[in-house]
């Protein structure tokens, strides 16, 4: 997968979680500041503000969303294994977000190639979205990867269960279901 096609997999695997009118306060004046100039600047300067907000306090809708940004920042720099941990911070600090599951297990999978690894987020995203077929596709993806073809059928059909539209849209998904079907790896 070329840089560009794992960003956007990675950055669209779920959005950033809503704000809600019952979070606290987006934490101090210098914490926002520093949020601000995360969203203004590029590079390194932008990660170096984003993570300055962060360890300044900002309230969890807010942090969550500067997380997000500093995820894409450190993508956009190729820096894969800070994309994996702050993902990883993220899942520890919201366990109940199925969206912060989804992205570190897609970050597992693709930035890190670790896709045993990216099981246990996957499974939880599902877990807490059942209705969501995103994580039985990553679920699929990494099953394959491990060469554990009857189980990736599985976790591919179940999203196409649960939307028949699930593959459209990923070649690669869809060439990984056909060689699991033929008990073949891909690729």
């Amino acid at each position: 997968m070329t840089g560009g096609a794992l960003l956007s997999a990675l950055l669209l695997a779920a959005p950033a979680s809503a704000v809600t009118a019952d979070q606290p306060p987006d934490g101090s004046l210098a914490a926002r500041e520093q949020a601000r100039l995360c969203e203004k600047l590029s590079g390194e300067e932008s990660v170096a503000a984003c993570r300055s907000a962060l360890a300044l306090g900002l309230g969890p809708s807010r942090a969550a969303s500067v997380r997000q940004l500093l995820a894409f920042r450190l993508a956009s720099l190729d820096r894969w294994d800070e994309v994996v941990a702050v993902y990883r911070e993220a899942a520890r600090l919201r366990p109940g977000d199925a969206d912060a599951q989804l992205r570190l297990g897609s970050a597992l999978l693709l930035a890190a190639d670790q896709p045993e690894e990216a099981l246990e987020p996957l499974r939880e995203a599902f877990r807490l979205r059942p209705t969501d077929p995103r994580p039985h596709v990553l679920l699929g993806d990494a099953l394959n990867a491990l060469g554990r073809h009857g189980e990736a059928v599985a976790a591919f059909e179940e999203a196409l269960r649960l939307d028949p539209e699930a593959l459209d849209g990923l070649p690669a998904a869809q060439a990984a279901l056909a060689a699991c079907r033929r008990q073949q790896a891909w690729p």
